[in-house]
């Protein structure tokens, strides 16, 4: 009986727990889906857009994935998918994404690392000061909190709900402020986020944009 007992715990620890090959095959399968897609019909590679290490491209404003929280980035998908959150583009690229498909791209980025890629232009100086005291002090005159309260010391994130935001290009935060004040993008717990972006003056959406985009990402995620 006891026997039986332990063959029994073994089985369900193995079936409980995926196995270091498991995990790999995973992660290689997300990089072939970020890499060439899924291989069904309308199938995109996510690197057209993010680049294979996730860096983004700051000319189009698409966004810097690499390092971001595995479960941030499988959310923000379903959620792209759901049609919470706003991404006409993403929209048709996720929809044939799998579960699976989804759960290994996050996996894959979420390990990926790039250097902080130039973005359009210079910092405003100007812009950068008003940003970062919106960012560090908030603006309570007009209920509108630090963002570093949400998104930790530096925008460096706060996993899993909260992404960083330092070092990501200036025309997809500005984007994504505009998005929350005025478009469909909806994922955001109990509305914070579209509260706080319909406060903010089109000067203050683009200060703050302008300060966490001149800093630099976390260091874990660049090599």
């Amino acid at each position: 009986m006891k026997t039986v007992l332990s063959a029994l715990l073994l089985v369900t620890g193995l079936t409980a727990f995926p196995t270091v090959s498991g995990a790999a095959s995973l992660m290689d399968w997300g990089r072939h889906v970020a890499e060439a897609g899924n291989g069904k019909p309308g199938s995109t590679a996510c690197m057209e857009c993010h680049r294979l290490d996730g860096g983004g491209m700051p000319s189009i404003g698409a966004p810097r994935i690499a390092g971001q929280p595995e479960q941030y980035i499988a959310r923000e998908i379903r959620e792209v998918k759901a049609g919470k959150r706003y991404g006409p583009v993403m929209a048709g690229v996720v929809q044939n994404l799998s579960p699976r498909d989804i759960r290994a791209v996050a996996l894959y980025y979420s390990h990926a690392k790039s250097p902080k890629l130039p973005d359009v232009g210079p910092p405003d100086p100007v812009l950068v000061a008003e940003g970062e005291h919106i960012a560090t002090r908030g603006l309570w005159k007009k209920n509108i909190p630090a963002c570093v309260q949400c998104h930790g010391p530096n925008g460096y994130g706060v996993p899993p709900m909260f992404p960083f935001i330092a070092g990501q290009n200036r025309t997809y935060l500005l984007r994504q402020l505009m998005a929350y004040a005025f478009l469909k993008r909806q994922d955001d717990p109990q509305g914070l986020m579209r509260g706080i972006a319909r406060r903010l003056t089109m000067t203050q959406r683009k200060a703050v944009a302008e300060y966490f985009s001149s800093l630099k990402p976390p260091v874990r995620d660049v090599p």
